[in-house]
């Protein structure tokens, strides 16, 4: 735990940024002890050292002077380690890994669980530059969505509320999934009827789906189980799905 009057250095990957004044930013970072909120004084200034160091979905090691616990700290230096340039040319998956960041910056804890936090963004930042390589526009469609999924069950996981999709009816076209116990009963509760093809795909990371509508509706079943079980932005993950589908 870091104590005021320290002068830091961690590797960090940047979550956020906005303006503070007309010449400075207020970056949010995440590091293996959770998240860190600097201001950046001078940061666009024409002979600012901080210029092209540091944006949305880099990695970074960042060197800041700590304040007292919760406080805005001061940057004091920034080097770029992984750019991920080529998130920005998709405007889809720039969209997808701001819905990432935004999610694990709502529910990262302090300490030393935010290590695996950050090396599960950082893993899920980069399976969306591994999809630039999908050929046509249907198939990358799929594939954003195959990362959303995958990306929705490791916070579950993280959160410790991830569900159980290996208990589903395989002679049956369809199961009852309680969204209360994340599983296949029908004991009472909140259920959703979940047909035996998207409980596949959720259930294993290698299903592959050649219709866009599996994934759709895996979505909806996990968008459900969030609603339940976290404080989310539902609308702003239909917006996402939307764009990214």
């Amino acid at each position: 735990m870091s104590r005021a009057g320290e002068t830091l250095k961690a590797r960090a990957l940047c979550l956020d940024i906005r303006p503070w004044s007309k010449t400075s930013h207020i970056v949010v970072w995440l590091t293996p002890e959770g998240r860190v909120t600097t201001v950046v004084k001078g940061a666009v200034r024409p002979k600012s050292a901080f210029l092209g160091q540091y944006d949305l979905n880099y990695t970074c090691e960042i060197v800041y002077y700590a304040r007292s616990k919760g406080d805005v700290h001061a940057l004091r230096e920034c080097s770029p380690l992984e750019f991920r340039e080529n998130l920005r040319v998709s405007y889809r998956a720039s969209l997808l890994a701001g819905y990432f960041r935004s999610l694990v910056m709502s529910l990262v804890p302090f300490g030393d669980e935010s290590s695996k936090w950050m090396s599960f963004l950082e893993h899920s930042l980069d399976g969306l530059v591994d999809g630039q390589v999908v050929s046509t526009d249907a198939q990358y469609k799929i594939f954003l969505m195959g990362r959303l999924i995958h990306f929705e069950k490791g916070i579950l996981d993280l959160c410790g509320l991830k569900p159980d999709f290996s208990g589903y009816d395989k002679t049956s076209q369809w199961s009852p999934f309680s969204v209360e116990t994340g599983r296949f009963d029908d004991s009472g509760g909140r259920l959703m009827r979940v047909s035996k093809d998207v409980a596949a795909y959720i259930d294993r990371s290698d299903y592959a789906s050649e219709n866009l509508t599996i994934p759709l509706d895996a979505a909806r079943v996990i968008g459900v189980f969030y609603q339940f079980h976290l404080d989310c932005a539902s609308d702003v993950r239909r917006t996402v799905i939307k764009m990214i589908s």
